[in-house]
């Protein structure tokens, strides 16, 4: 049987709050993986509440899968896919705008690469986290679902704690 919640002493009780609840006391910052869904933005909401009261920053990351004949160059994205980075500048926008109406402190970044997973990882690192928030849609057609190969990089890979929200497949009818 494992407890979730235990009496301790004060002291004890306080540590593993803290170690429970990344945005409370946690020590690193909070990464947001934003793709363009609802679930997204739910996700920035969360963020936002958590880091404010623990005075932390959130990276808000939108990520763009570069084919190989493209080059990685910083002007890639302007000159060989300018509807994707304006898809990105929209959906940052809107969740650097949600942030700052609950008064959080967040930095918004687009990150060009090869492979999702692996830069969702390098991101965390490179910014300290201690959580990294991923959205997930349901598909409800298929009996299980298939995480691709970028959920289990990155819970096989990641630096610190991982969030994975599942949101059942919107309905086609309103």
């Amino acid at each position: 049987m494992s407890h979730l919640w235990r009496t301790k002493t004060r002291d004890r009780e306080e540590a593993d709050t803290a170690k429970s609840a990344p945005g409370i006391a946690a020590l690193g910052d909070i990464a947001v993986i934003i793709e363009g869904k609802r679930l997204d933005f739910e996700l920035v909401l969360l963020a936002c509440q958590m880091a404010k009261r623990a005075k932390r920053k959130v990276h808000l990351v939108h990520i763009i899968e570069v084919p190989r004949s493209l080059p990685l160059k910083t002007d890639t994205l302007q000159t060989d896919m300018p509807q994707e980075s304006a898809f990105a500048d929209k959906l940052l926008a809107h969740a650097r705008s949600m942030a700052e109406e609950i008064g959080c402190d967040a930095v918004a970044e687009i990150v060009q690469t090869r492979d999702l997973g692996t830069a969702i990882v390098e991101e965390a690192k490179d910014h300290g986290c201690s959580l990294i928030m991923l959205g997930l849609v349901r598909d409800t057609n298929k009996t299980h679902n298939d995480l691709g190969k970028t959920i289990p990089y990155v819970l096989a890979n990641a630096p610190c704690r991982v969030w994975i929200v599942q949101d059942p497949k919107p309905s086609d009818q309103s």
